[in-house]
């Protein structure tokens, strides 16, 4: 019966040490998934600290995402999140789309720089390739719920008479049935998924006060941009974001100039609306200004 006794034990052991070891490996498999697939999806260093998936309790957690900002801007990081928690069974990451019944970003921040006319999501939106000429089928997605909360937008304009940092808290945005609405091809990309993110953030952090009127429109008309390309749902869910006049409006406006003169053409239409071109460069109060500019 000692032997016996003994055996158990062992075979416990060495099945409790397995376990560890396959914990920990499906832990470490599901952290290169992730980054290899957002950099291939987004064409942008994405970078995870680290990942753990509850076999049994239907939980994902990512610590510290990062997608890295397009070539020609100055912040090494364009998105980082602290953390993102995702209620998904085990078998669905096995599924294609896989259904996702909600999923929260924690306290993500948000660069927006502006280089050469341009502002870098809308640039790296620009190079991104459309899903169906991929010579491979991108990892897509159905979420039921997706949150953002507690961000921080910190908008780096670029113009002549605004600050050079102004920071932006935003208040949470919750987004419905994202890659199952109408239009949707068997639910969303990551990178569809990651810039319709980053457009809801652009058009909320527009809505602050703290805002020159042209740097709001500039925000509002490249999200809108933004928008469109990701198709008639991520539109209408941005489009929320955006008072409505103003959303009229921007969708009228040329972009080539935009690109040469951004104050000007968005003055030009929009000057009815945002209010008088003389108070453009104001500055914000010393509220507005945030820390130091690398992240």
């Amino acid at each position: 019966m000692k032997i016996l006794g003994r055996i158990v034990v062992v075979l416990v052991s060495l099945l409790v040490v397995a376990g560890v070891i396959v914990y920990f490996t499906v832990d470490g498999i599901l952290k290169r998934t992730i980054e290899k697939n957002g950099t291939t999806s987004l064409k942008l260093t994405t970078t995870l600290n680290s990942a753990h998936l509850s076999l049994l309790g239907g939980k994902v957690k990512l610590n510290k995402l990062g997608i890295a900002s397009p070539a020609g801007f100055s912040a090494p990081r364009m998105l980082e999140m602290h953390d993102i928690n995702l209620a998904v069974s085990y078998g669905e990451l096995r599924k294609d789309p896989i259904h996702v019944e909600s999923l929260v970003l924690n306290q993500p921040t948000l660069v927006i720089e502006q280089s050469g006319g341009g502002l870098n999501f809308k640039k790296a939106m620009d190079r991104l390739p459309p899903s169906e000429s991929s010579s491979k089928e991108p990892v897509r997605l159905i979420i039921d719920d997706l949150q953002i909360k507690d961000a921080k937008v910190f908008i780096h304009p670029g113009l002549p008479g605004v600050s050079q940092e102004i920071a932006v808290s935003v208040p949470s945005i919750v987004l419905k049935n994202v890659g199952s609405g109408r239009g949707s091809q068997n639910g969303a990309a990551i990178k569809d998924v990651a810039m319709l993110v980053i457009s809801a953030l652009a058009a909320k952090a527009a809505e602050s006060g703290s805002l020159p009127p042209q740097l709001k429109a500039l925000l509002q008309f490249n999200a809108g941009q933004v928008a469109g390309k990701l198709g008639a749902e991520a539109q209408k869910q941005i489009a929320a974001a955006l008072p409505g006049e103003l959303g009229k409006k921007l969708s009228t406006i040329d972009a080539q100039s935009v690109v040469k003169d951004p104050g000007k053409a968005l003055q030009g239409e929009l000057g009815g609306i945002l209010g008088d071109k003389k108070n453009d460069s104001a500055q914000p109060g010393a509220a507005g200004r945030a820390g130091p500019t690398k992240r």
